[in-house]
């Protein structure tokens, strides 16, 4: 158990980083798409503006922003920093940023009008995620009792009564039975995330 532990450790650690790195940029995205389009109507390019982000947009968005300018100032196509961009951060509402801008480049029009209904789009979807995860509440809260409610029964009892479940450990039925039933408790999760997963 100690092992499974120190070796499951790191990797918990970096996506629980992870988690909140991405989350971070979901909040200040909108704020950035708005200097975007602000920019480009008072005439600068588009990676003029690119590199107002970098410099005036707090982390991770500013840093992120910062390393597209650097790569189509080396000499990478401004496409491709873009995409590599999307492919970095896996965010739903980067993808659409990036998609609208491409799409723009390729058939022309005004990028910051389009920019304007993007971030309007994303604003909205916030919302609404927002909404879903109140109401989605009770169902992720039974999911967390469903899962850790026998761990905690199984100490209490094993407290107040030793040896009360040592059939359980000792006996090969009881061993299978504790297995059949993380199996099940799994499952009951498993299907509890998906109900509560609503995508938008």
């Amino acid at each position: 158990i100690y092992g499974l532990v120190a070796v499951s450790a790191p990797y918990i650690s970096l996506r629980m980083k992870r988690n909140s790195r991405l989350r971070k940029f979901e909040v200040i995205l909108p704020e950035a798409i708005d200097l975007l389009s602000r920019a480009l109507r008072a005439g600068h390019a588009l990676t003029a503006a690119i590199e107002m982000v970098a410099r005036e947009i707090a982390d991770p968005v500013g840093t992120e922003f910062r390393r597209v300018f650097e790569e189509q100032n080396f000499g990478l196509p401004i496409r491709e920093a873009l995409l590599n961009l999307a492919k970095r951060i896996p965010v739903p509402d980067l993808q659409f940023l990036v998609t609208a801008m491409l799409v723009q480049k390729e058939t022309g029009g005004n990028l910051a009008e389009i920019l304007d209904k993007t971030g309007l789009v994303i604003r909205e979807r916030s919302r609404l995620m927002g909404q879903l995860r109140i109401y989605t509440a009770q169902g992720r809260m039974t999911g967390w009792i469903l899962g850790l409610l026998p761990f905690i029964v199984f100490v209490l009892l094993n407290f107040l009564n030793p040896g009360y479940a040592a059939i359980l450990l000792n006996d090969p039925m009881g061993r299978k039975a504790i297995l059949i039933g993380l199996g099940l408790m799994a499952v009951g999760v498993w299907m509890i995330r998906k109900i509560v997963d609503i995508k938008v």
